[in-house]
């Protein structure tokens, strides 16, 4: 949401982000006002944890599939907009926007919109997961049954900001039928950040990034793995851990290897011939606005949906967790490092994204539509 963030203020319309006050840090020093509203990550967990050992298994993974979908969309994301909306009504008492800008699933803003008065748009994350209208529904049931108007039909309805290219969005976009194409952004350069020094020292000509996000992280042994399968390679590998991840431990003193817990992908990505990742969808985009071939090893949430529509593209090969061992991670690297098809498809994709219509280009007619 950044890129439509920054147009609005390059524009001077003035913006607040709310979020948990976990992220209040992470916000202020991108140099943008925070607003704490709603439970941090932790708390969001915790909660969904006692609420699901009360009915039934204490984790979604003890869960079939189907039942662990439906309990998170109640008891984690359903919880959460229930005290955001509510955080969100004390804010607009003190400070009222002429406009809400929420994620697909964050439907407590929808809701303090809907008690408020206020219009809101939605902004897309990435491609749409199956059952994605049910999810919703299912938040929204949530909602209600904390007393807070259902927001489910005012979602739905909402214009939608679509930053999936359209070759990645095999299924369309149902139920939301509102679209504004908007184009994603591989991320930005916080001021005063560069490459550490090591970066330079690395031997080989050709570098890869490694990385699981910040969520599904806690995986060392996937780290491990894919760094020995890149021994067979003659490529540098720079790794970013994510926090509860040691960096040491995962690079194991291998010169070819640069591990640190975070590093902007704007500042690795121009540096990189491809993509390793657990295709998160910001991973994923980031990779594809460069034109990078990737190997996707999708750890859970919406990944593995991720990582299906960008193969469809076929700008990416994928392993199922299942698949994660030396052998099978070094024949995809092969395939993803040296197959001519695979890269020529994420310069499609990149050249598809490029023809996006900027955020700049859409908040115009976007604040003229709801001012009226």
């Amino acid at each position: 949401m950044l890129p439509m963030i920054r147009a609005a203020m390059d524009a001077g319309h003035e913006v607040r982000v709310a979020s948990g006050a976990d992220l209040t840090t992470l916000i202020e020093a991108r140099g943008l006002t925070a607003e704490v509203a709603g439970p941090t990550l932790a708390q969001s967990y915790a909660a969904a944890a006692e609420a699901n050992r009360k009915t039934g298994p204490a984790t979604f993974s003890e869960m079939d599939p189907q039942q662990a979908v439906l309990m998170a969309a109640r008891t984690f994301f359903g919880a959460s907009a229930v005290r955001r909306a509510q955080d969100l009504l004390v804010l607009f008492d003190r400070w009222r926007p002429e406009l809400i800008i929420h994620d697909t699933v964050e439907v407590g803003g929808a809701t303090a919109a809907q008690v408020a008065g206020l219009p809101h748009v939605l902004h897309s994350y990435g491609p749409l997961v199956p059952a994605q209208g049910a999810f919703a529904e299912e938040i929204g049931a949530a909602v209600a049954a904390a007393g807070l108007p259902d927001p489910t039909r005012a979602v739905f309805a909402a214009p939608y900001l679509e930053v999936c290219p359209p070759s990645l969005q095999p299924a369309g976009t149902d139920p939301w039928t509102d679209i504004q194409p908007v184009r994603p952004s591989a991320g930005e350069i916080p001021a005063g950040e560069s490459l550490p020094p090591a970066f330079s020292d690395l031997p080989h000509p050709r570098t890869i990034y490694l990385t699981l996000g910040t969520v599904t992280n806690q995986a060392p042994q996937v780290f491990r793995t894919v760094l020995d399968a890149c021994v067979r390679h003659p490529v540098n590998v720079v790794v970013t851990t994510g926090p509860g991840v040691d960096p040491a431990d995962v690079a194991g003193g291998r010169p070819n290897v640069l591990a640190v817990p975070y590093l902007s992908q704007a500042l690795v990505l121009p540096h990189c011939v491809a993509v390793v990742s657990h295709c998160g969808a910001g991973t994923m985009f980031g990779a594809l606005a460069h034109g990078l071939p990737q190997l996707c090893l999708p750890q859970g949430t919406d990944q593995p949906a991720n990582a299906a529509a960008v193969a469809a593209s076929g700008a990416a090969v994928v392993l199922a967790p299942d698949r994660v061992d030396v052998d099978s991670v070094s024949g995809a690297l092969d395939r993803v490092l040296a197959d001519p098809a695979i890269r020529a498809a994420a310069g499609r994709v990149r050249a598809e994204i490029d023809r996006m219509p900027a955020p700049a280009e859409v908040l115009p007619a976007l604040l003229d539509r709801v001012a009226g």
